[in-house]
């Protein structure tokens, strides 16, 4: 009997591998089964099972054939010997995967171990082998959590449905995590999910003071520096942190350990005051007290993580009083109270620490001592004899004094207007002081004495190429004044500003420029943008709007995150306000995905120069032309219903998923449109009143309904030429 049944699975593994679906699905629903109910299976039958269960593990990629596995597994772990094999073959497995790092695979392994855990004795059988388990686990999720958002997010619920549904597991992974036997330290994904999970417990209160002591242990006490990983794996912890556990089980060490190693620990404690949720006035003098002595040090490095945990104490300090001594400290110091400041990176990181106080909470006291604070640099400035100390000033009073308007006195003004007429660095460094300042609406009039050599600096930078980007900044801060002041709309079309920009520079900034510049600039070119189109439409030719969306189009696609967001946000509030802007822009748009796929081409012949020209000096990932799309597609069809045709253009175009298969372009493409149809039509009233299954005929309906006859004409040959 035996034997036959060995011969049985013998004929079975041999069309294992088969890539029909249906066949796969016969063979572990119907065909493997009547093999495990028989009462005699031998270890030779179990071993060869095993082993086609583990030959699906890569093979199978749909669900039908891997619900039809699971369902076997499932099945054999009511055999104790067959739960035995299989748990010895599955961390055998996952301990190689995790030494060759591949992510091919582990979330199988994942899944099984978990059925392994919940559908079987195994946990009850030997903690020691859970523990290995648990520990190989971990390595896994550290592969698989740099993988996409959706994997991710299967993981995080496979797990937590494990804990939710065996609760002795959960306490063995507690028990293994306070005894440091899972290596949280290199893998601190699996220790963020028992974080997640168990401030979802209302018993979480019995085990917060355990992940605290991890914490101070691992975090806080560590003799080599942390990984960022492994800090932000306690964000959970942090979020329900009280006052009286960071006072009592936190700040002692952590003051401890900052004055003796602060290199390992800043970028940690600064991790740990961005994301805690309390009132940092008590502490925040005695930290700054440690903090500014690496504000000055020489590494680049720990100003930068001194000059973010000055940040978040100046931000979650509700107490005036706590303000006023931070800028005391501060000011005592660049006064020599610890001595001499001799080398300019010193004093930089002094005055960058006091740029950073000025984001504490809004109100009364605020304006008060934003006063105080600019009468303090304005005079450091004139004692300053460093360039790139004076421009660090200058920053710290831009942000001062977009905090309150009192600040923005006519000392300062006029302090500013000498600026503009120092030489490139200065002045430039006045004009992004100008830029913040501007950012406070109630700030602009008092500026506006500023105007007359502002609108010099314009004619100046837009007929002079080595001042384009002075020109740049001032025709912002005009732009803005203009949109406040009619006199200052008058002024700029008596001194035919428009027309200047027309004849000589219509995208106001070239592309070839603008990828050289830094992330402060290119955020001032999106600002530009948004006022020229949102308060200025009407003064610009068709000509300058079209390369004005061509810029737009760039830094939408920019490398830079920050930039693409505040893009992201400046295209919905010029759409918002002159909706026939967004028809341009999405031809703009199309444009740039051919010369994208074009450029693309190219480089992939081998013996062409695949040196990025001025007009792409970046190509950008599929991610981000995605993403550009919804926003772009979503906007004009919102505003203008006869972009159809465009929108069906783009969203079969081969950049917008990197695949070249026609079939995959449609099916994947298309629902990309539907969905940014969607995102704009969901709120029609017709549509919340139909149940989900209605929504995309009800879109589909609305789309052939807003297509003129040739758009239709394009999207039948587009469906012919995908069904062929």
């Amino acid at each position: 009997m035996a034997d036959t049944q060995v011969d049985s699975l013998v004929a079975i593994a041999g069309s294992v591998s088969t890539s029909s679906t249906k066949k796969r699905v016969r063979i572990f629903r119907d065909e493997i089964p009547p093999i495990l109910d028989s009462s005699e299976m031998s270890p030779e039958l179990i071993s060869l099972l095993v082993d086609v269960i583990f030959k699906t593990l890569v093979s199978y990629d749909d669900h039908g054939s891997r619900k039809a596995v699971d369902y076997v597994i499932t099945k054999g772990f009511s055999n104790i010997m067959f739960m035995k094999s299989f748990a010895a073959a599955i961390v055998q497995a996952m301990e190689k995967q995790s030494k060759v790092q591949s992510h091919v695979g582990c979330y199988r392994l994942l899944k099984w171990s978990c059925l392994l855990l919940t559908k079987s004795q195994f946990a009850s059988v030997s903690k020691t082998a859970v523990c290995r388990l648990a520990a190989v686990q971990a390595s896994l999720l550290h592969i698989i959590m740099q993988k996409s958002f959706r994997e991710r997010r299967a993981c995080k619920q496979m797990f937590f449905h494990l804990f939710s549904q065996s609760p002795d597991v959960y306490e063995t992974y507690l028990d293994e995590l306070k005894c440091a036997r899972i290596p949280y330290k290199d893998s601190p994904e699996l220790l963020n999910l028992l974080l997640e999970f168990s401030r979802s417990s209302p018993s979480f209160g019995k085990v917060k003071a355990m992940f605290i002591d991890i914490y101070v242990k691992a975090v806080l006490s560590s003799k080599e520096k942390p990984s960022r990983g492994l800090s932000e794996s306690f964000l959970p912890l942090f979020l329900q942190m009280s006052h009286e556990d960071f006072l009592n089980d936190v700040f002692p060490p952590l003051v401890k350990m900052l004055k003796r190693n602060p290199e390992i620990l800043l970028e940690a404690v600064a991790i740990l005051l961005k994301a805690v949720s309390i009132d940092m006035s008590k502490f925040a003098v005695e930290l700054l007290s440690v903090i500014l002595s690496q504000a000055r040090h020489s590494e680049e490095s720990r100003r930068l993580g001194a000059s973010a945990i000055v940040r978040c104490l100046s931000q979650k300090s509700s107490n005036p009083d706590a303000l006023e001594a931070m800028f005391n400290a501060v000011k005592a110091v660049i006064g020599g109270s610890e001595g001499r400041l001799q080398f300019p990176y010193q004093r930089i990181g002094m005055f960058n620490s006091l740029r950073d106080l000025s984001y504490g909470p809004d109100g009364k006291y605020l304006n008060n001592i934003s006063c105080t604070v600019c009468r303090f640099l304005l005079s450091c400035y004139k004692d300053e004899g460093n360039e790139d100390v004076k421009l660090t000033i200058l920053t710290a009073i831009g942000s001062w004094a977009a905090r309150s308007v009192d600040a923005v006195q006519p000392d300062l003004v006029s302090f500013i207007a000498s600026g503009l007429k120092e030489k490139e660095a200065l002045r430039r460094g006045h004009l992004r002081c100008l830029r913040v300042i501007c950012q406070n609406p109630d700030a602009i009039l008092q500026i506006s004495s500023l105007l007359g050599p502002l609108i010099q600096l314009v004619k100046t930078g837009f007929t002079k190429a080595v001042q384009r980007l002075d020109g740049a900044y001032a025709l912002l801060i005009v732009g803005k004044i203009a949109a406040s002041d009619i006199k200052a709309e008058e002024n700029l079309v008596k001194e035919k500003i428009w027309s200047l920009i027309s004849q000589n520079e219509p995208s106001v900034v070239q592309i070839s420029m603008v990828s050289k510049l830094s992330v402060e600039d290119c955020m001032a070119c999106v600002d530009l943008l948004e006022v020229l189109l949102v308060e200025h439409s009407r003064r610009l030719s068709s000509f300058v709007v079209l390369h004005l969306a061509q810029l737009l189009i760039f830094l939408l696609c920019h490398p830079s995150w920050d930039i693409r967001k505040m893009s992201h946000m400046a295209t919905r509030k010029i759409v918002m306000a002159s909706p026939q802007l967004s028809e341009p822009v999405l031809v703009e748009f199309k444009h740039f995905l051919s010369a994208v796929g074009e450029k693309l081409s190219v480089s992939m012949m081998g013996d062409a120069d695949t040196t990025l020209d001025a007009q792409f000096p970046f190509v950008p990932s599929v991610e981000i032309l995605v993403k550009a799309f919804f926003l772009i597609s979503s906007v004009a069809l919102a505003s203008s219903p006869s972009v159809c045709e465009h929108i069906l253009f783009c969203s079969h175009h081969p950049c917008i998923l990197g695949v070249a298969k026609r079939d995959a372009v449609w099916k994947v493409n298309f629902n990309i449109f539907i969905c940014s149809l969607y995102v704009h039509l969901k709120c029609d009233k017709r549509m919340s009143r139909k149940p989900a299954k209605d929504w995309k005929f009800e879109i589909y309906t609305l789309i052939f309904f807003a297509m003129t006859d040739a758009a239709l004409k394009t999207c039948a040959s587009m469906i012919v030429l995908c069904l062929v």
